[in-house]
């Protein structure tokens, strides 16, 4: 593992490596997203030109929790804004906040770009964008579960889209309140618009899009397994046109890691899909990812896991990076510890919750690395899907 720090303009990356030891950082240096510019899938989109350590650029409500953060240019002036919904564990809610990049990887935050109050969750979850009314501008999508103690009373999600003033509320789903983890967007029925899948461990639906960001709430997609899931990618890992249903969480639960393969009918059924291996005491998955990592020409997958309270480690404890090599068609093999067995944290280390699979060296390979800047957790690709 490499340890890289921040910079002061907290845009950090990497232009050169060399054995052991830190990296050298560029202030002006980007990262490149590996993924098909036509690929408008939240999954594609989080990979972002710009790492910052969320903490460092939040003046507004820096002690909170903000585990819901997003990337775009939301003032289309050419350069990465960053979105960050954050929490403080009351049942109060706290507003979101948009934070402007100058260009120079300095952010400063800024309400009047919201139409309105910023809108706010009690607990926010996970953010996505994606240009959800078709105006060719970035929106936003947030998924909430409330307050995380008894009764646990859940809340509705947030959309949040642009407009000629800026950004505004959008379209509210008072009939959706529950505890939902997850959220995905990709066109799943092929009729030119993102669609979202919003999770819940025991009540997921898919939000369906008219083309102008209005959706209609449907379960007929879904004919999955079990409950348990908190964790949801949308992504075409096998490559076949279709968008495939990347689905995880508490499999000390039950909630087996799966792929649910996409079709033309836009059904995800357990009766095709394909289980993921699972890792003894790291039973609960909180991100997966897809990648190329050994350029080969097809996606490997990389998942963060933390303790699941069943084995050695307590919920919630640690953190277990765990690879996964596409050997064939829609066939997955383990190589977390030949590959990378520096990927394991130690108990005392806190959960990853977000992972970025970008070539953060520069040197043509994707490397694996936690979105938070300021968590200093990157490694570095050989050229192999071999990780240091």
């Amino acid at each position: 593992m490499r340890v890289i720090a921040a910079l002061s303009t907290l845009l950090v990356t990497l232009t050169s490596c060399g054995g052991g030891g830190g990296g050298s950082p560029s202030s002006q240096a980007t990262l490149s997203s590996p993924y098909l510019s036509s690929d408008q899938s939240s999954h594609a989109l989080q990979a972002t030109d710009i790492h910052v350590s969320r903490h460092g650029i939040r003046s507004k409500n820096p002690n909170t929790f903000a585990h819901a953060i997003a990337y775009a240019d939301f003032d289309q002036d050419g350069d990465t804004d960053v979105f960050v919904s954050g929490g403080d564990t009351t049942r109060n809610q706290t507003s979101s906040e948009l934070y402007l990049n100058d260009g120079n990887g300095n952010f400063s935050y800024d309400n009047r770009f919201f139409n309105g109050e910023p809108p706010g969750l009690v607990h926010p979850r996970k953010a996505i964008t994606g240009d959800f009314n078709g105006d060719g501008k970035p929106d936003i999508f947030v998924a909430g579960h409330g307050y995380d103690r008894a009764d646990f009373p859940g809340e509705s999600p947030v959309l949040i889209t642009s407009s000629p003033n800026g950004l505004t509320l959008g379209q509210t789903f008072p009939e959706l309140v529950d505890f939902y983890h997850s959220a995905a967007s990709a066109d799943i029925d092929g009729d030119q618009d993102l669609d979202i899948y919003l999770g819940d461990p025991g009540n997921a639906v898919f939000l369906i899009n008219n083309g102008s960001g209005q959706f209609s709430v449907t379960k007929e997609n879904l004919r999955i397994s079990s409950s348990g899931y908190y964790t949801a990618e949308l992504f075409d890992v096998d490559k076949d046109s279709y968008v495939d249903l990347l689905l995880a969480g508490h499999e000390q639960d039950g909630a087996i890691t799966r792929i649910y393969w996409g079709s033309a009918n836009a059904v995800f059924d357990v009766n095709n899909s394909s289980v993921l291996p699972s890792i003894a005491s790291y039973g609960t998955v909180v991100d997966i990812d897809a990648g190329d990592l050994d350029g080969d020409g097809d996606y490997d997958l990389v998942l963060s896991r933390t303790g699941d309270g069943k084995g050695e480690y307590d919920f919630y404890q640690g953190y277990y990076v765990q690879v996964l090599e596409a050997t064939a068609v829609r066939t997955f093999e383990d190589i977390t510890t030949q590959a990378a067995p520096t990927l394991r944290g130690t108990a005392e280390r806190t959960w990853i919750d977000w992972l970025r699979l970008q070539d953060y060296n520069k040197d043509g390979h994707i490397d694996i690395f936690a979105d938070d800047a300021a968590r200093n957790l990157i490694w570095l690709n050989d050229g192999s899907g071999n990780f240091k």
